[in-house]
């Protein structure tokens, strides 16, 4: 009796802890679910109700490491950490069965590449807060977690034994924790803030969206610029989930959309049209799933399926099926909107549904699912299958390599150049190549790197982007050929650092057309080290004999340095040694060819000390690209001043200022005066894309524009360079570079391949450092009025005035940070900018 008693007990205990949970998440979740008492609610773990208070990332974390600690159904794995050192965690959901197996599913994945049905569950990755801003998802990631964990339904315990899960809550901690905190400390405390120009809904400069170094973490997914994208991608390519889920957020005024998207401009001829019918198939589950909680949605209308860069794109690239959703955005806790206020609740209980709707979708066409691998990997056959691309440089090892390794990332087969190959008169050398087949399995992600599509029928179905080759980026030579002459697989790159520097009581050379050695001078000048340049090619004997240095090589002089000759070869051999770079001894200045050591072709190097502008209406995806490069790149002081605080700076104290595009409205007439003064006394002003027209109206220099703009524009302008162009889809053109000019040294190829987005066209002049060739576009879409603009138009210009210069450039050189190409040109703009001349050769 005592017995029945104690159990009648327990029995009415988990039935109330049932019922409590039940009442905390009753707006969430259907009311037959139950849940296990054991499993803490979020609301019961983070002692507030969801919707509330913007979660951060860190709690989200902690919530994680307590479902993985109570739980047989879960695995929690780190996979990296963001440039703030947050931890990059994936919670794994399925049977106790799966879990405990999940090493042997891992392995078993393996045989999706070799076009095989692998015997293993479905793999679907839920993904959500790539934009640090758009925190309804990361919200939802909380109950999808906890929905997995705790529910005790049957039809839940079938779904975790078919399937495999991985909820990844927080794409981009770093810009989720600056949102949280902002949001959380301009939230008011007893009532809600609902207009949209309240400052819990208009937060401050650079804002959440963006990662550490203010990126956008959506258009890294091939890229692999930051340890949050190589991270993910190495997990994404370890298991080649069938489904992705990519939730993000759109203005306040929309209301939800999810996929198909446009498909009259939005498919990729990359990828098996059975992708974009699963996408259709699984639209059925999202649309039922928002009609029985009353939720308006939209479909085919908008959003850019094509570019490989997304999180919701990248998946139909590798075999899966990726999902876009759009949630019409609270922005903080309530706002109101055109269809009535938005509240937070709202928006994570539609972020919820259709998550769960995403892994119901995905277990009823899973059949189809395992098709579409088995399809998507399977090896192409006929003409274009046959081909293969090259891609090689003989002098630059270092940003071919780096190439070639985001190719392996991507677990692409690359393959040795087993022989010299001339193709369109580039000499491809053996050792210095390499060959990519463009039949390999995964020839869908191959053949998007090397796109070379520029004739859109319809460019009002355009996107984003219509221009996504990353082959164009590094600058480097590449063509193709059907040759099958190929050497052996690449699994781990050669090193290519010799590493046996000798003392010399003369000077040391460094040949400058290997990207490195551009990292090893600021470090050298960083210390104080006397460095100069050549500005003319020439020969000259060294201990393994008669070597070419062409413009731009590096000389360092052993007499007439701060420190002894001992002390110079020991920074040398380390900073050799920390960079991978050769370092030349020589014994004499006594050219074989071209002008002696002595001469005065070789220039000294100066110091850059260098600020850029930030805040206010700045660019913050440019500032962001320019503070990366310094930081993560060259490793060099950069000084970050916000506009403004900039009317208060000291120029004298700085050498160099980078203006990016954004409204310069905040300076005055007597500032601009100013600025022209600091550039004659021997400043270099250099500016990116917007900036450059800002610089031309304000007469900072006397560029003109192929078509100038009216008085109303010019009026415009004045102030604001950010919105007073028309923008395009991202596209990739041609230009040619002088290649004896100071912002070219280093290259070795007059075509250098840039990215724009806008109509700014340059007017050619003798001033013109690079321009536009007559048949300019090669990657995305240009009308024929704009192209008629650009041929001949110029890229880079360069001025002198007085002892210092401008230089402008008429796209942005640092392009999401992968735009090896032309960031060579900047960079060289802030190390040489004080020494530019010549004119363009005809």
């Amino acid at each position: 009796m005592k017995k029945a008693i104690t159990t009648i007990i327990v029995l009415v205990a988990i039935l109330f802890s049932v019922h409590v949970n039940a009442e905390k998440t009753d707006y969430f979740f259907a009311p037959e679910i139950i849940f296990d008492s054991e499993i803490p609610t979020p609301e019961e773990f983070l002692g507030y109700e969801i919707g509330s208070r913007i979660t951060e990332h860190s709690r989200i974390n902690a919530y994680y490491e307590k479902l993985a600690e109570l739980s047989d159904r879960t695995s929690l794995i780190e996979i990296g950490q963001t440039h703030e050192k947050r931890r990059l965690y994936v919670l794994i959901v399925s049977s106790p069965e799966n879990i405990r197996d999940l090493d042997k599913y891992k392995e078993v994945r393996k045989k999706v590449r070799q076009g095989e049905k692998p015997d293993s569950p479905l793999v679907v990755f839920l993904g959500n807060a790539v934009h640090g801003n758009e925190i309804s998802s990361s919200e939802a990631a909380l109950l999808s977690a906890y929905y997995y964990v705790a529910a005790q339904n049957d039809f839940v315990k079938k779904q975790l034994e078919e399937g495999i899960y991985f909820i990844d809550p927080v794409r981009n901690p770093d810009g989720q924790e600056r949102f949280a905190s902002w949001v959380n400390s301009n939230a008011s405390v007893n009532s809600y803030n609902i207009s949209r120009f309240d400052r819990e809904h208009t937060e401050g400069w650079p804002r959440g969206r963006g990662n550490h170094y203010w990126f956008d973490l959506n258009r890294d997914w091939v890229n692999i610029v930051h340890p949050e994208s190589k991270s993910r991608v190495a997990f994404y390519q370890d298991w080649l989930p069938h489904v992705q889920a990519d939730h993000h957020e759109m203005g306040a005024n929309s209301t939800f959309f999810f996929e198909p998207t446009d498909p009259d401009g939005n498919e990729s001829r990359f990828v098996p049209q059975s992708t974009y019918q699963l996408n259709r198939l699984f639209a059925d589950y999202y649309a039922r799933a928002l009609d029985k909680i009353g939720s308006f949605y939209y479909t085919k209308e908008s959003y850019d399926n094509k570019n490989p860069n997304f999180g919701s794109t990248y998946p139909d690239y590798n075999g899966g099926v990726g999902i876009l959703f759009e949630q019409g955005s609270s922005r903080g806790l309530q706002q109101e909107s055109e269809n009535g206020i938005v509240t937070l609740p709202f928006t994570v209980r539609n972020q919820l549904v259709t998550s769960i709707a995403t892994v119901e979708a995905a277990i009823a066409h899973r059949d189809a699912l395992f098709d579409l691998q088995k399809e998507f990997f399977t090896p192409r056959r006929g003409k274009e299958a046959a081909k293969s691309y090259i891609i090689g440089d003989s002098y630059d090892l270092s940003r071919l390599h780096k190439f070639i390794q985001l190719l392996l990332d991507h677990r692409l087969e690359v393959y040795e150049n087993a022989n010299d190959i001339i193709i369109d008169s580039i000499r491809y050398e053996k050792g210095k190549s390499f060959i990519i087949p463009a039949g390999q399995p995964n020839s869908a992600l191959v053949g998007i790197i090397f796109d070379d599509i520029k004739d859109y029928e319809d460019p009002s179905k355009l996107g984003y982007g219509a221009g996504f080759s990353v082959a164009y980026s590094t600058g480097l030579s590449y063509g193709i050929t059907t040759s099958s002459s190929r050497g052996a697989r690449v699994q781990i790159l050669p090193q290519v650092y010799a590493g046996s520097l000798q003392p010399s009581e003369y000077a040391y050379l460094v040949d400058y057309r290997d990207s490195k050695s551009q990292q090893l001078l600021f470090r050298l000048l960083e210390k104080d080290i006397l460095v100069k340049s050549a500005f003319r090619p020439f020969s000259i004997n060294t201990d393994k004999g008669e070597k070419d240095f062409s413009y731009g090589s590096l000389l360092i002089p052993v007499k007439n340095q701060s420190i002894a000759s001992s002390g110079l070869y020991a920074v040398l051999k380390e900073l050799g040694e920390q960079e991978k770079i050769d370092i030349i001894p020589v014994s004499t200045g006594y050219n074989v060819k071209g002008a002696d050591l002595g001469s005065n072709t070789f220039k000294r190097i100066e110091k850059p000390k260098v600020l850029v502008v930030t805040g206010g209406d700045i660019s913050s995806l440019e500032a962001g690209e320019v503070w990366h490069l310094f930081d993560q790149q060259l490793k060099y002081e950069l000084v970050r001043v916000d506009s403004d605080v900039f009317r208060r700076v000291p120029l004298l104290e700085f050498n160099r200022i980078v203006f990016v595009t954004g409204n310069y409205s905040f300076l005055n007439d007597s500032d601009i005066d100013n600025l022209k003064s600091w550039v004659r006394n021997g400043g270099v002003l250099i500016t990116l894309n917007g900036a450059s027209r800002w610089a031309i109206s304000n007469k900072i220099v006397s560029a003109g524009f192929v078509e100038r703009p009216d008085t109303a524009a010019q009026k415009r302008d004045r102030g604001v360079s950010s919105r007073s162009f028309e923008r395009f889809a991202t596209s990739i053109f041609q230009t040619k570079i002088n290649l004896e000019h100071p912002l070219a040294f280093g290259l070795t190829n007059e075509k250098l391949p840039v990215v724009r987005e806008s109509t700014l066209f340059l007017a050619p002049s003798s001033n013109a450092v690079s321009v536009y060739t007559d048949d300019p576009l090669l990657n995305g879409y240009i009308s024929s009025a704009h192209l008629e603009k650009l041929k001949g138009s110029a890229s880079i210009l360069a001025y002198n005035s007085g002892r210092g210069s401008v230089v402008l450039f008429a796209e942005n050189p640092l392009f999401r940070g992968i735009w090896d190409g032309t960031g060579r040109t900047f960079v060289n703009a802030v190390l040489f900018g004080n020494n530019i001349s010549g004119r363009f050769r005809e």
